[in-house]
């Protein structure tokens, strides 16, 4: 049952693979250090996972976070991805965890999620940034065939805004090339007066023509409108197709303002990366940390609200802000449990920063909480 499921998505992949006519944009400006140059790919993760089989690894792990409403039981399918054993979605209404959006290109020190992995960050300084901007479904065959046959491949709402919203916006943040993080469809639509910042290797990968494209390693940084922009490790991993694994890099960014440093760590497992990365920047005011998709082998390569907390703790962080849940099932929890068990988690490990949940499409002023 396992090996069939996969057959339709492969499928997809392999035309997604076959059919990929990206042709190189203008010139990149390719930011290299010692860890990596072009010849070194497949890369690798800095550090071994902790997490080196099923679990569980904790007594949160065997706790259910659904109510007695959400249990519903379902049979698996070959066209389940991610069988838990119940309904993933049950008693969840997407339009519940939506907030109408007030985007205004003058807002300063502001922070908007727009679901999943894609905020947009507005500086005290005038500028704006989106990370991980997908405002569809998945690019290509994948999203066409995919969503065809998995329910988990297709996004449970519509964004609070359109691109038309966003064409204020000065430069985009890549995390990785995974399909519910990077969109050339999404960027076609926010137009070519973009400034594109994205992993060593995704150069590769994107379409069209934008402003500037700055292919960065890891601990590498760029100067950019009174701001430094640097690029750091994630525990992740990167692929477009069956026949791309590691070809590019992962990891996740840190706006220093001058007066503050935004975080926003891209997919990624726990690991000693975020001590280093204190230790490289100090500490970090604003982390926007993920906490979705961690079951079963999902651990090694995503967090999960637990294994945030103590990201953010290493970090030292003093505003932690949750992302990935709610807009599509991608992992083996219940669409609800992420908030739960992090709620849970917090009140257990008692952290010593504060927790800013946000609905999809909701704003709020990052200054008042410094």
């Amino acid at each position: 049952m396992q090996s069939v499921k996969y057959i339709g998505l492969c499928a997809a992949i392999l035309t997604t693979a076959a059919c990929n006519t990206n042709q190189m944009p203008q010139p990149v400006v390719k930011m290299n250090n010692a860890l990596h140059a072009d010849s070194v790919a497949p890369y690798k993760n800095l550090y071994a996972s902790p997490f080196t089989d099923l679990g569980p690894y904790h007594e949160i792990d065997t706790m259910d976070f659904k109510t007695p409403k959400e249990n519903k039981p379902i049979e698996d399918s070959i066209f389940r991805l991610s069988y838990s054993g119940f309904d993933k979605t049950h008693g969840y209404n997407y339009r519940d965890n939506l907030y109408p959006a007030s985007v205004n290109s003058q807002s300063r020190n502001m922070i908007t999620w727009l679901g999943h992995a894609s905020f947009l960050i507005q500086d005290g300084n005038g500028n704006s940034f989106l990370t991980d901007p997908v405002f569809g479904e998945f690019d290509g065959m994948i999203g066409t065939v995919g969503t065809m046959l998995f329910d988990e491949l297709k996004r449970l709402g519509p964004p609070p805004v359109g691109p038309e919203a966003l064409s204020f916006v000065d430069g985009i943040l890549i995390s990785h090339d995974h399909y519910d993080h990077f969109s050339n469809d999404t960027l076609s639509k926010l137009g070519s007066d973009l400034d594109i910042f994205l992993p060593l290797g995704m150069q590769h990968e994107l379409d069209g023509k934008f402003n500037s494209v700055f292919a960065l390693d890891w601990y590498t940084d760029i100067e950019y409108k009174k701001n430094k922009i640097h690029f750091v490790p994630a525990h992740h991993y990167s692929n477009r197709s069956i026949f791309d694994q590691n070809e590019s890099l992962w990891g996740g960014w840190i706006i220093n303002t001058g007066e503050l440093k935004i975080y926003f760590a891209g997919d990624t497992g726990y690991s000693p990366i975020f001590k280093d990365i204190q230790n490289e920047y100090g500490d970090i005011d604003i982390c926007m940390m993920p906490i979705t998709a961690y079951g079963k082998h999902y651990r090694s390569v995503h967090l999960s609200p637990e294994d945030a907390i103590k990201a953010a703790q290493d970090l030292h962080c003093k505003i932690f802000i949750p992302w990935g849940y709610g807009t599509w099932q991608l992992g083996f929890e219940h669409v609800n449990e992420p908030l739960r068990r992090l709620a849970y988690a917090a009140k257990e490990l008692k952290p010593n920063f504060k927790v800013r949940v946000l609905g999809i499409g909701e704003s709020f002023k990052f200054t008042e909480l410094l």
